[in-house]
């Protein structure tokens, strides 16, 4: 019988640190998790604390394979996903000079805004595949930081992701994937590197004070000592550098090329896809990243995911807290039973989603939530519907703007918390008029990275399906329902452009 190996998938996100212990055939075994706390002192600025993030990698892989009570010398690899498009500083001993600057930071709108106006966004978006005119990508964060904190910006030897910090404390090494490294706003996708003209002309920077880019199947060995003795593993249990999470969530869930799509909703939100080639959009609606030398990962995301329904619960907290306790459910199970007593359509009430801003399709920060048709006789349970069919057409809006550029197929292949909601899904699938899949994965970005480490150290050949990310349930489409959602949605994107019509040149 041949022996069975065991793999550990690290997902570092903005709102927790994962590690999560699959088998060969990546069924999970077992999984820690730590919560991430987010510092916002200031309106705009969203920041974790580097060390505490570091400390819950260690904590987290400690959990996981103590508990596993699977043998250490079963454990063959690790491969890590992290989330994209943070930002920090460190000193020339790696000491961070800043705080962790994730995704949502919008302090940085005036550079993004210079930077698009006086550069070319839309030829820095066809070098790059990234929207420099949104304050989400770390071109304009770093530019932020040299004018507002020179003395940082002189003393920083290095500008790095929370992946290349966690790296080089366990390593000694800095070094970056190329997917996280293109989705920065500084990376060439047709050249395969840091863009000289870009870092020159814009930021002022050589690339000596950027880590060095590496394939996403890269072999991290010889773990600091002090490390592997406090986790328990030989230094030598390599670690493969991965990806960011979402082009790992992709191959977790199986989407392999552009016959399948992959959703995703947790904090946030996403639609995306694999392709043979880099793929631009002629508006930028999308984005276009890196991931292996013949595939590229295209598609967009949502600030305004799962936050939605969390800001409900947090606003009627009280009331969901006794409703949890009546039920005896947890909290989607929650926004189910409320949800599903209103037909789709919301009985006439629209809410646009829109808590902190936005990014794809449209990659506006100013924009704030709406709920529009509102009367006597709607109720929590309207509220609640209208927001999940609300975050469905900002999702199905990606899956517009990526349809006319890559032309992707059924199926969409569902993950994230969201699967946890029957009536989120049916929405989705009703929206979207396509047959919904979800598969037994719960955490789909670290099995992604558990996969490409088993890919990258010869225990899998080439990309195929595991056995795990097979479909155990689909959900299809009701025309009815979809005709009403059609309508929906098309009155939805004229409520938008009469509040927030095209701003032009400055976004």
């Amino acid at each position: 019988m041949k022996a069975q190996n065991y793999f550990i998938g690290i997902d570092v996100g903005t709102s927790s640190v994962r590690a999560v212990l699959f088998d060969n055939d990546g069924y999970q075994i077992t999984m820690e998790s730590q919560e991430c706390v987010l510092i916002s002192t200031i309106e705009g600025h969203f920041e974790l604390s580097p060390e505490a993030v570091f400390t819950a990698t260690l904590q987290v892989l400690k959990g996981c394979i103590e508990n596993s009570k699977v043998p250490k010398t079963a454990i063959a690899g690790m491969g890590f996903s992290c989330h994209m498009h943070s930002l920090m500083a460190v000193d020339v001993a790696g000491n961070p000079l800043t705080e962790l600057m994730i995704w949502a930071d919008a302090r940085a709108q005036a550079e993004a805004n210079w930077i698009n106006l006086n550069f070319n966004g839309f030829e820095l978006y066809k070098k790059t595949g990234c929207r420099v005119s949104h304050p989400l990508y770390p071109i304009s964060k770093l530019l932020w930081l040299k004018k507002n904190k020179p003395a940082v910006f002189k003393q920083a030897a290095k500008f790095i992701t929370i992946k290349e910090y966690i790296i080089h404390k366990l390593y000694g090494e800095y070094l970056v994937d190329v997917t996280l490294a293109s989705c920065q706003g500084y990376f060439n996708l047709h050249i395969g590197k840091w863009d000289q003209t870009i870092l020159s002309d814009i930021l002022g920077i050589t690339s000596d004070r950027l880590s060095s880019v590496v394939a996403c199947t890269t072999v991290l060995k010889n773990l600091k000592k002090e490390f592997a003795d406090f986790l328990g593993l030989g230094h030598t249990v390599p670690m493969v550098i991965g990806s960011g999470d979402g082009i790992m969530a992709n191959l977790g869930c199986g989407v392999l090329d552009s016959n399948a799509v992959s959703s995703t909703i947790g904090t946030s939100g996403a639609i995306r896809t694999t392709t043979a080639q880099p793929l631009f959009d002629p508006e930028q609606r999308t984005w276009c990243y890196a991931f292996t030398q013949n595939q590229w990962v295209i598609g967009g995301a949502l600030n305004n995911g799962g936050l939605v329904l969390k800001w409900l619960r947090e606003t009627f907290k009280q009331q969901f807290e006794y409703d949890a306790g009546i039920l005896g459910e947890k909290a989607y199970k929650v926004f189910d039973h409320f949800a599903g007593q209103v037909p789709p359509g919301s009985e006439g009430l629209i809410f646009l989603p829109y808590l902190i801003g936005e990014r794809s399709p449209d990659w506006r920060c100013d924009v704030r939530g709406l709920m529009v048709g509102l009367d006597y006789n709607h109720s929590r349970k309207h509220i609640i519907r209208a927001a999940m069919e609300g975050v469905m057409y900002r999702m199905f809006s990606i899956y517009e703007a990526m349809e006319q550029s890559s032309h992707p197929t059924a199926p969409i292949k569902a993950n994230g918390g969201y699967t946890a909601s029957e009536v989120w899904l049916q929405i989705q699938s009703d929206v979207f008029n396509k047959e919904i899949q979800i598969s037994a994965v719960s955490e789909a970005s670290a099995l992604g990275a558990a996969y490409l480490a088993m890919i990258a150290l010869g225990f899998w050949t080439d990309q195929k399906e595991l056995p795990s990310m097979k479909a155990i349930k689909s959900i299809q489409p009701c025309a009815t329902s979809h005709a009403i959602y059609r309508n929906t949605y098309e009155r939805s994107k004229e409520i938008y452009k009469s509040i927030y019509p095209p701003l032009g040149g400055i976004e």
